[in-house]
């Protein structure tokens, strides 16, 4: 079993002006302490048919995370 769950995902300022950045609010449980960062990454998916075109957009670090649900906005 996953020790990160993700609960929901929200998009935040929609619709937006095209210079505003993409803001998402995610809410997530952890079933245990996680000394270590967790990696979250905003991928634009440039074809279903191939990750070759897949952009990076941003990675953010959270952490440590302790036991229970959290939530944050990745901007």
């Amino acid at each position: 079993m996953a020790k990160v769950q993700i609960g929901n995902v929200i998009v935040l300022d929609n619709p937006s002006s095209f210079l505003n950045p993409f803001q998402f609010e995610l809410t997530f449980e952890c079933i245990e302490e996680l000394k270590e960062d967790l990696e979250w990454k905003m991928i634009y998916v440039g074809s279903a048919e191939s990750e070759e075109y897949d952009q990076v957009l941003d990675t953010i670090y959270v952490g440590p995370i302790p036991e229970g649900r959290h939530m944050f906005v990745f901007q």
